[in-house]
């Protein structure tokens, strides 16, 4: 998919962009990790509406990419005329982080696992597991740069057409994924509003 985005860009504004779309996974996921109760709490946001919300932006990313022109938008994507390929990645990027890095790479599961788990850091009062976690952030962090330096290598092993077959079938995958996330949480908030109830009866 990183690869539909940038596929009329120049090696070196990829090798930007992978950069930029990392360092902002990063971000996102040490922000949520560090304070995403206090955040979601202060938003007055519970979980599963956020859940619900990234399911939707999920569900529609992956609808557009089954049945749109992945070549067409990434061609206008990109600035043919800038002073240099750093100028150009930024351009490319304010109009790419949303929704490739939040909610594509740091979705609601990554959220709420994130939330989960800084929870029980805080729960046992262990400074080993929060930094731990970090350290596991920071890991994933320069996996995903990896993997999106890779992407050259695959589109020359897909080609166009195979490449274009397999972005399809990855967003099918991202809209199910986005059902998903609101079947759940729409589950979840079902349960919530019918349990206190269900407990009066008893």
């Amino acid at each position: 998919m990183f690869i539909g985005y940038t596929a009329n860009a120049s090696a070196g504004v990829q090798r930007w962009l992978a950069l930029f779309v990392s360092l902002t996974v990063l971000g996102l996921m040490l922000l949520f990790l560090l304070t995403g109760t206090a955040l979601l709490d202060f938003f007055g946001i519970a979980l599963d509406s956020f859940r619900i919300a990234g399911g939707i932006l999920l569900l529609l990313i992956g609808i557009h990419i089954v049945t749109g022109d992945p070549g067409k938008a990434a061609q206008d994507l990109i600035v043919q005329e800038q002073a240099s390929t750093l100028s150009e990645a930024k351009s490319v990027y304010r109009q790419i982080v949303v929704p490739f890095a939040l909610p594509l790479l740091v979705g609601p599961g990554v959220i709420a696992n994130l939330i989960l788990y800084a929870s029980e850091a805080r729960a046992i009062q262990s400074d080993t597991l929060s930094l731990g976690m970090i350290g596991v952030v920071v890991a994933i962090s320069l996996l995903t740069f990896v993997i999106l330096l890779s992407g050259s290598v695959l589109r020359r092993l897909l080609g166009d057409v195979g490449l274009n077959i397999l972005t399809r079938i990855l967003g099918l995958l991202v809209a199910s994924i986005g059902m998903q996330f609101v079947v759940t949480g729409l589950s979840n908030v079902i349960v919530q509003s019918i349990a206190p109830a269900v407990l009066k009866l008893h």
